[in-house]
């Protein structure tokens, strides 16, 4: 199981590879979602949806945090998009069914 020090380490050594790709915004993310920081969690999956809207991912993530967050209209739209992306994403599909 990846726990906070190793999503840590990766997340540093994406930085300094391509801090410019959305795979490295939703590692980033990722590492404060683990440690409960979900607004700045979802400013990184912002990031990610700046540099490619069709990242899948990075929209179901952010709903997740959303949810995290209470905001439920937000996350509803969050796994929306994800669902309009790719319909058989099951991820998204559960999210919706919280």
């Amino acid at each position: 199981e990846t726990g906070p020090a190793e999503l840590s380490h990766l997340a540093h050594t994406v930085v300094r590879t391509d801090k410019f790709k959305p795979e490295t915004c939703c590692i980033v993310g990722n590492y404060y979602a683990l440690k409960g920081q979900h607004e700045k969690a979802v400013q990184y999956f912002e990031r990610a949806l700046k540099l490619d809207r069709s990242f899948l991912s990075a929209w179901t993530l952010m709903g997740h945090e959303y949810m995290e967050l209470k905001n439920t209209p937000a996350a509803i739209e969050a796994y929306r998009k994800a669902v309009d992306i790719n319909p058989r994403d099951y991820r998204a599909w559960y999210g919706l069914g919280q």
